[in-house]
């Protein structure tokens, strides 16, 4: 089986302009996405056969990302830049990590924990969720020794408040736990930096050289109208959807707890479905209200995922659009009902600015209240810490991510802005490069920042439609059991086939990666010859062929950050101008499909 190794000429050249394709882009890690979907349409159909280069991928792609298997499961946001979008459906991305991540899963029990002790210095992270694991990962691997405070009782942080029926709670565990052993990571339960004792001038005390805050965003956000707080959200019946998701992780609230009871749910957004979606399967007859239009090309449109529509949609639950709640209900203590009026607009040019039509009244009756709208960070801890400027704003370097009043103390995650899982990783990521740079004495500017140019959609005749999702039917997945079906390995691969591979070579190299070339061929052209004629800008199918002025005359040029040596304005130049230089013979294609397929090599 082949071996991929992203080292020597492999590796994918570092440089501060790149043309990549637009899916890598879009991802704030900037996986390699292009080269990992090149390796799995190369894979065997059998899956013995290919369970080797399987877990080769997969420990390519653990080596920049150790939570893509949790990703494989809930993060989509690369599908969302594909070029395929407008064509035949976007690369299922997400679905092809989730088929790597199934058969690696195991695999990861026996990975080993990096070589060497830790002897750089010591780093605390306050806060294991993604942000905070990614951190200490790289941290732990570039040699410190590194420390999660975590104020619950398991890491993981918000990723325990995804239902389980989206991410199973075994494989969450799972992935943390051998995260937590490989990088030699020491873990700190029921410990909350700025509350008692353990303040950052104690860590200081304690040895740590650095800090890393990511706490999260805990704080749940109160429902208001007309930028005034609405009175009730304390009634009996009246609960948040953070804490709500918490108490259904943590098995406080099971079984048919919502049965014969109507639960409304104030929210347009992901969570907000999360949190529908969770009382519809503890049995309780839901209904969604959002200030939200249904049209999702409206700028007012609901900003929820269509997956998450559509399966709330199909399970049963009362969507009620562009309502906003002016009165929360109650009798007695307890929550009975909201009065809403109908939204006219959410946004205008200020930004989020609601507008109500007040003369259009709906009341929704109703047993249980989830406000779902939104959650912010703790403030007191940034305030106590003096992480905050004097508008009340965090102080802190949007490209380091360093205190702008605490040198030794980084601060991201949701704490700096609410995002999405992948975002809160970047800036682990981001935040271990910066504490790297800085107790080594390095400038933490130089080199980081970089402009990334997507690769347009490369011309083909027909384009392959995206396959269809496959879920269990909505009327036997109302359990909290993993209802989307997984890709076989025919179907991964074929997936994986469909994908464009917009980006340059020099950003992918898989085929060097893996043994197929020496080397990236290079088209080169004669100027004698060139007659101009442009027939090789007509030709080629990624816009690198290009005409420039020499001289006195116009001549073919070669984009090499665009060109895939795909060889067709070689074959259609009339003056035969131009040729293919480098590793191109066929001969090392049929040895790497030889092997692929498990036949020795023919003599």
């Amino acid at each position: 089986m082949w071996k991929s190794e992203s080292r020597g000429c492999g590796r994918v050249e570092p440089a501060i302009r790149q043309i990549l394709s637009p899916c890598q882009i879009r991802c704030p890690i900037n996986e390699d996405i292009q080269r990992t979907n090149v390796l799995l349409s190369l894979l065997p159909r059998d899956l013995p056969a290919a369970r080797d280069g399987i877990l080769q991928i997969g420990d390519y792609l653990y080596e920049k990302n150790p939570l893509f298997t949790i990703c494989g499961y809930v993060c989509g946001l690369c599908e969302l830049g594909c070029n395929y979008s407008s064509k035949g459906g976007a690369i299922r991305r997400r679905l092809l990590k989730r088929f790597i991540a199934d058969h690696y899963q195991q695999h990861l029990e026996q990975k080993k924990p990096f070589a060497g002790l830790p002897e750089r210095g010591r780093v605390a992270v306050a806060g294991g969720g993604p942000a905070g694991l990614l951190a200490a990962f790289d941290l732990s691997r570039r040699g410190y020794q590194t420390t999660i405070f975590e104020a619950e009782e398991r890491l993981g942080g918000a990723l325990w408040l995804i239902p389980a029926y989206r991410l199973p709670h075994e494989t969450l565990t799972s992935t943390i736990d051998n995260l937590v052993r490989i990088a030699r990571i020491e873990v700190r339960c029921h410990s909350r930096i700025g509350c008692g004792e353990l303040t950052l001038e104690t860590l200081k005390e304690l040895g740590f050289q650095a800090v890393f805050i990511a706490k999260g965003s805990p704080s749940p956000r109160m429902l208001s109208f007309a930028g005034e707080k609405l009175q009730g959200q304390n009634l009996c019946g009246v609960m948040f959807g953070h804490d709500f998701l918490y108490e259904v992780s943590h098995g406080n609230i099971v079984g048919n707890y919502f049965k014969n009871r109507r639960i409304i749910v104030i929210g347009g957004g992901n969570v907000a479905f999360d949190v529908a979606r969770t009382a519809r399967r503890l049995g309780g007859d839901t209904s969604l209200a959002c200030l939200e239009c249904e049209d999702k090309d409206s700028p007012d449109g609901i900003p929820a995922d269509e997956d998450e529509i559509k399966g709330a949609w199909e399970e049963g639950i009362h969507l009620v659009y562009s309502r906003g709640v002016r009165r929360i209900l109650g009798r007695n203590g307890t929550f009975h009902g909201v009065e809403t009026v109908r939204c006219r607009q959410v946004y205008d040019e200020r930004g989020f600015n609601p507008r109500f039509d007040q003369d259009d009244p709906r009341i929704i009756e109703g047993d249980v209240l989830i406000i779902a709208v939104g959650q912010g960070p703790d403030r007191d801890l940034l305030c106590q810490e003096g992480l905050l400027d004097d508008s009340g704003h965090l102080a802190a370097d949007p490209l380091t991510l360093q205190s702008l009043n605490l040198p030794q103390v980084f601060v991201g995650g949701d704490m700096r802005r609410i995002g999405f899982m992948v975002e809160a990783m970047q800036d682990g990521l981001v935040a271990a490069e910066s504490i790297d740079r800085f107790l080594r004495g390095v400038d933490l500017h130089e080199g980081r920042q970089r402009e990334y140019q997507a690769q347009e959609i490369p011309l083909r005749r027909h384009y392959r439609q995206e396959p269809e999702i496959c879920w269990i039917p909505p009327e036997k997945r109302l359990h909290f059991e993993v209802f989307e079906e997984g890709f076989e390995i025919g179907e991964a691969i074929d997936e994986a086939r469909r994908c464009l591979a917009c980006g340059p070579c020099a950003s992918c190299k898989a085929c060097v990666s893996i043994g197929m070339l020496e080397t990236l061929p290079v088209v080169e052209v004669d100027e004698q010859r060139c007659c101009g004629c442009g027939i090789c800008v007509t030709a080629c199918p990624y816009g690198s062929a290009q005409p420039r002025v020499s001289g006195e005359k116009v001549v073919s040029s070669t984009d090499r950050f665009k060109c895939k040596a795909c060889g067709q304005c070689v074959v259609s130049c009339p003056s035969a101008a131009r040729r293919m230089v480098g590793d191109t013979t066929a001969s090392k294609v049929q040895q790497v499909l030889n092997k692929l397929a498990g036949r020795e090599e023919q003599p």
